[in-house]
C-alpha cells in the first residue's frame, strides 16, 4: 500500500515539476523522509534516479517542440557547476542555517508576488535597469522561429547569474532548478515555454551527475526507486500530453508562483530535517 501511495505522489509531482520546469526533487525528498520514513541519504538518491528518466522524457518532448534554449541553457549550467563548487566551500565560513531559512522565506515571497492578479503596468517594458543591462555589450537576440519567438539577452549577465544560482545550489544545498526557471521568465524575459524546457534540459546534466554520485555512495537501492523512476517517469510524460493539449499555457506563471511557494516550504523542511540528522539534499 506504501508503494502505491509513493507511485501516486510521484506521477502528481514529476507531472507538475514537468509543466513549471522545476523537475519535482525539492518536493519529493520531503515526502519521502516526512511521511514514509525514508532514511535521508536513500531519498535523496531515489529521487535524483527517478529525475533522469523524468528529465529525459521531457527533453524528448521539448526537443520535437523546438522549445529548448541550448545556448541559454549551457551560459547557465556551465558557470552553475563551478558557483555549486564555490558555494560548497563557503559553507564552512559562512552561517549557512540562517542564510537558508532568509533564502527560503524569500523565495516564498516572490512565489506569492507571481500568483497575485498581476496590476496593469504603466511603465513601458523597454525601460527599467534589466532592460539598459540586456542592451550593453554581449548582447544579443535569440529567434526561435519554430515558435515564432525572439528575446534579447546579455550573456555575461545570462552567466553571471548562471554562477550566482550555482552558488546558491552549493552553499544551500537545495539545487538551481527552481531559482533558474524564474529568473530567466523574470530577468531575462524568455518566454516561459522556452524556459521551462530549457530548464528540464539543464535537469537532466544535473540529474544524472548527481544520480551517479549517489550510486557511487550507496544511496541507491533499486527495490526503492525504480518504482519512484517509473513513476517519474509516467509524471513526465502526462505533464507533457498536458502542455501539448493546452497549447500556450497563459497560466504559467501562477503556476510557477505555486512552486515556488512549495519549494520554499520544502526548504524549509530540509532545515528542519538538517536540525535534526545534521544533513542536506542537494538537486
Amino acid at each position: 500500500m506504501e508503494e502505491l501511495l509513493i507511485f501516486f505522489i510521484g506521477i502528481l509531482v514529476s507531472g507538475f515539476g514537468t509543466v513549471i520546469g522545476f523537475g519535482g526533487g525539492v518536493f519529493m525528498v520531503p515526502i519521502l523522509i516526512i511521511f514514509f520514513g525514508f532514511n535521508i541519504e536513500i531519498a535523496i538518491g531515489s529521487t535524483m534516479a527517478a529525475l533522469v528518466p523524468a528529465s529525459f522524457i521531457a527533453s524528448v518532448f521539448n526537443l520535437r517542440d523546438k522549445t529548448i534554449d541550448y545556448l541559454v541553457g549551457t551560459l547557465i549550467q556551465l558557470p552553475a557547476i563551478g558557483g555549486t563548487v564555490l558555494g560548497a566551500f563557503l559553507v564552512a565560513f559562512l552561517p549557512v542555517f540562517q542564510l537558508q531559512f532568509i533564502f527560503a522565506l524569500f523565495v516564498i515571497v516572490i512565489g506569492c508576488f507571481m500568483v497575485m492578479p498581476a496590476k496593469q503596468k504603466m511603465r513601458s517594458s523597454h525601460s527599467g535597469m534589466m532592460y539598459r543591462m540586456r542592451r550593453v555589450p554581449t548582447t544579443f537576440i535569440r529567434k526561435n522561429k519554430a515558435k515564432h519567438l525572439a528575446y534579447r539577452l546579455n550573456g555575461g549577465i545570462v552567466t553571471s547569474l548562471g554562477f550566482v544560482s550555482g552558488v546558491m545550489a552549493g552553499l544551500f544545498g537545495i539545487g538551481g532548478g527552481f531559482v533558474q526557471t524564474p529568473m530567466m521568465i523574470k530577468l531575462f524575459r524568455i518566454p516561459a515555454q522556452i524556459a521551462t524546457s530549457t530548464a528540464l534540459f539543464i535537469l537532466v546534466v544535473t540529474s544524472f551527475t548527481g544520480f551517479i554520485s549517489h550510486f557511487l555512495l550507496g544511496n541507491v537501492l533499486w527495490s526503492r526507486c525504480l518504482p519512484l523512476m517509473a513513476a517519474f517517469a509516467l509524471g513526465a510524460l502526462g505533464g507533457n500530453i498536458y502542455k501539448q493539449m493546452r497549447g500556450k499555457l497563459t497560466n504559467m506563471e501562477t503556476m510557477i508562483g505555486i512552486g515556488l511557494f512549495m519549494a520554499g516550504l520544502g526548504v524549509l523542511l530540509n532545515l528542519a530535517i538538517k536540525a535534526n540528522v545534521g544533513v542536506g539534499f542537494s538537486f
